[in-house]
């Protein structure tokens, strides 16, 4: 018990941090709802950056649980759709490469959707508590995957700032609120 004291006292010394790390996210999620061009230029660059990671460690998954695991194959396959991902989208020049995301982001959604049904099926066949959580998670985005491919270029681009913007709104307000309950930590046991 003594430990945790000397960690919250250690945590709320430095409670302000979580004030400023809070106002950036906000200011930052404002300025995206403001610059959508920008702000999917960007994020085209980020996701960019993530198909290539998860690909390459989605490669290196399959390639290690190719004996333990039945599909390991998808996974496989996923892992290379998404490395492909990548240099396609880095190769297009950067207005083509912001329009194509909008697609390839439902693309890669649907794909990792059916991914995880298989996924969910396997846990179900090992006989895994919760795995009908798993396979209705699965199908939601599947569903959400074909909602955003046959939506207009236009909305799919306004849906990803969007969240994206509201995300990063969230996080600060949540990192503001957590600054708040940590300087009245600080000052209830520490007082000055």
């Amino acid at each position: 018990m003594k430990d945790l004291v000397e960690e919250m006292r250690g945590a709320v010394r430095h409670w302000w941090t979580s004030l400023i790390i809070g106002l950036l996210a906000v200011v930052l999620g404002v300025w995206c709802l403001f610059t959508p061009v920008a702000t999917l230029g960007a994020l085209t660059m980020l996701f960019i950056a993530a198909f290539l990671a998860s690909g390459i460690f989605e490669i290196i998954f399959a390639a290690g649980n190719r004996r333990r695991l039945r599909g390991w194959g998808w996974a496989l396959t996923g892992g290379i759709v998404d490395v492909l991902l990548g240099i396609m989208l880095a190769a297009a020049p950067a207005p083509a490469a912001t329009a194509v995301l909008i697609y390839f982001v439902g693309f890669w959604i649907m794909l990792r959707s059916l991914w995880a049904i298989g996924g969910a099926s396997e846990l179900s066949a090992l006989g895994v508590r919760g795995w009908g959580w798993l396979l209705a998670l699965a199908i939601a985005s599947f569903i959400f995957s074909l909602v955003f491919i046959f939506s207009s270029p236009i909305f799919g681009g306004a849906f990803v700032v969007a969240f994206f913007s509201t995300a990063i709104i969230a996080y600060g307000l949540f990192r503001i609120w957590l600054a708040v309950k940590l300087k009245a930590v600080k000052d209830a046991a520490m007082p000055e």
